[in-house]
């Protein structure tokens, strides 16, 4: 089994490259042949992207946005809950606000972008009055054909994507998974699944939760909203809270989560639960998923570079073709002094790490985050360049 390394030296690499590092808050504004006005969006990128060019991310698009606090919560608590500095199991995610903006002189708000045509109770409840709903396929269509290929083409992406939605946001994040399949992983926190006669929980129950083979995370969680919004609002959570919390319902690569928090309403709420659902989801990410590889191989080009490469080295990581974390998994082939080179045929996701041929001498990179599993996610770009931090290449070791 694969030795975990916590060494004094690993600390102080990577907190010294930290301190080189910021995280940034990009604000953005997209054209888009959806809309008559331009979408503005948020993107967080955590510490250590502009210099840990050789790692992919995964992405949360979080709805609501225009409440900048709901955005700003997430990519402040998934950078205070990575807790696994010290040890490979640390991992960074980029963060994209979706604003809604509100233009009653259209109209537009953010019901209208999180809510469908009505089939069931049209004239009435959320669709009584005209603007106020019906554009939930719009931003569907916005986030799959732009800004989705947008934000996995300029930010180092991976392609897996996160939905977090609160009240109609969180209607919006189920409904896509219902009947678009828009994200991968799905956080909803006090979604509404009683308008137009409990459309989101009826979907819900009829959909083929046990035909989706890859993995998948489902958070789901309520505060006091019954004493707010009345019978109708709770009974709609009473069945899709059934129905998510029946385990026989889903397939065993399906973790789902269900929570209440009846001492918050509607609004606080919130917080606690976007703790917890990120709290979970950090574990399900660097602990479930890992277990989940294509049964597809394909084929990649890894490369080693810099000046303290004389003598073997090694990769190794979570499959046969890497060795299975053996210490001396795959002997590389020495281009010349300042380079090593291996082909391989990958089952992704890959996990690896470069090693002299024991866990005491550990590659430290200067692209990748120093100490943590690197990771192949996708099978674009097929060529991969990793370099060695130039001050303290290898573990155990002086330059």
């Amino acid at each position: 089994m694969k030795r975990l390394i916590t060494s004094l030296s690993l600390l102080l690499v990577a907190v010294v490259a930290m301190a080189q590092q910021e995280a940034k808050v990009a604000e953005l504004s997209m054209k888009s042949q959806f809309y008559d006005f331009e979408r503005d969006i948020l993107v967080y990128t955590p510490i250590g992207f502009d210099k840990y060019t050789a790692t992919d991310y995964d992405v949360f698009y979080v709805f609501d946005a225009q409440e900048r606090g709901k955005f700003d919560l997430v990519h402040c608590l998934m950078e205070l809950g990575d807790t696994y500095l010290t040890n490979d199991r640390g991992k960074e995610f980029i963060i994209v606000g979706v604003i809604s903006p509100f233009m009653p002189e259209i109209p537009f708000g953010r019901n209208t972008d999180f809510l469908p045509m009505p089939i069931h109770e049209i004239g009435k409840g959320h669709f009584a009055h005209e603007g106020a709903y019906g554009r939930s396929g719009d931003l569907k269509k916005f986030l799959k054909q732009e800004l989705m290929p947008y934000i996995e083409k300029t930010f180092n992406a991976t392609g897996r994507k996160i939905g977090v939605g609160h009240s109609l946001g969180a209607s919006f994040v189920l409904d896509c998974m219902i009947t678009d399949d828009l994200f991968d992983d799905y956080i909803a926190l006090s979604p509404n699944c009683s308008y137009d006669e409990f459309r989101v929980a009826s979907d819900l129950e009829q959909y083929p939760f046990k035909s989706h083979n890859e993995p998948r995370f489902i958070f789901a969680a309520m505060g006091s909203e019954r004493a707010r919004f009345g019978e109708k609002w709770h009974q709609g959570w009473v069945r899709a809270s059934a129905f998510l919390s029946n385990k026989s319902n889903f397939p065993q690569n399906t973790i789902v989560s269900v929570k209440n928090y009846p001492e918050y309403d509607h609004q606080a709420v919130y917080l606690p639960s976007l703790q917890d659902a990120l709290n979970q989801y950090l574990e399900y990410s660097v602990s479930f998923l890992p277990q989940f590889v294509s049964k597809e191989t394909y084929p990649i080009h890894i490369e080693l570079r810099g000046e303290a490469l004389k003598g073997d080295v090694y990769i190794t990581g979570n499959q046969a073709e890497l060795g299975n974390w053996d210490a001396k998994g795959i002997k590389m082939k020495h281009v010349n002094d300042s380079t090593c080179a291996v082909d391989l045929q990958l089952h992704l996701p890959a996990y690896f790490k470069f090693t002299r041929g024991d866990w005491d001498h550990e590659a430290f990179l200067s692209n990748s985050w120093p100490g943590r599993n690197i990771i192949i996610q996708k099978p674009e770009p097929k060529s991969r360049i990793y370099r060695l931090e130039p001050e303290e290449p290898w573990s155990g070791e002086n330059k």
